[in-house]
């Protein structure tokens, strides 16, 4: 995986609640953030119009703004596609809600795009787990890379010999 930008779609107050599993989901997309920022890997965060802010558990991780959109899809909107542009990297990793809905055609788009495109499958969720499962099934069988948080995170890290390894692991371990 070469310099991969991890995408954080919108996990908002109004939604989050109805999300099954939607803790462990959380405290999932908490463990990649943190790496994330250990790594120096850049972020952009979306928030769909009307569905409120961002959940504090995530807010409180990000050094960027959310960019608002009323496109299911990410790449519907011009300022997320100017800001990735502008990033230079062809590798995504995708988090957030819903699964069926916004991650699902954001992956499609962005593959179409021509970028290599990776889920963390327990980083994401829906209202309804079959929502979940059938979204997961077509985006694999699309070309997306299923991935965990946890596997991407030592995907990145390489080696423990890397210098950010005790980092990485206290991160890892804390859950």
């Amino acid at each position: 995986m070469l310099n991969p930008v991890l995408i954080i779609i919108d996990f908002q107050e109004k939604l989050a609640p109805h999300i099954v599993g939607i803790d462990r989901i959380i405290a999932n997309s908490r463990k990649l953030i943190r790496a994330c920022k250990v790594f120096g890997i850049p972020m952009l965060v979306t928030e769909q119009k009307k569905l409120g802010n961002t959940v504090d558990d995530i807010r409180e991780l990000l050094d960027v703004e959310p960019i608002q959109k009323i496109s299911f899809s990410c790449c519907g909107s011009e300022e997320f596609m100017k800001k990735l542009k502008s990033l230079n990297r062809k590798t995504c990793i995708l988090i957030g809600i819903e699964a069926h809905i916004c991650i699902l055609q954001t992956a499609l788009d962005l593959m179409r795009e021509g970028y290599e495109v990776y889920v963390a499958l327990d980083c994401i969720g829906s209202r309804n787990e079959l929502d979940k499962d059938v979204a997961i099934q077509r985006m694999i069988k699309e070309g997306v890379i299923p991935a965990t948080a946890e596997s991407l995170i030592f995907e990145i890290l390489q080696t423990a010999e890397a210098e950010e390894f005790k980092e990485i692991l206290k991160i890892v371990k804390e859950g």
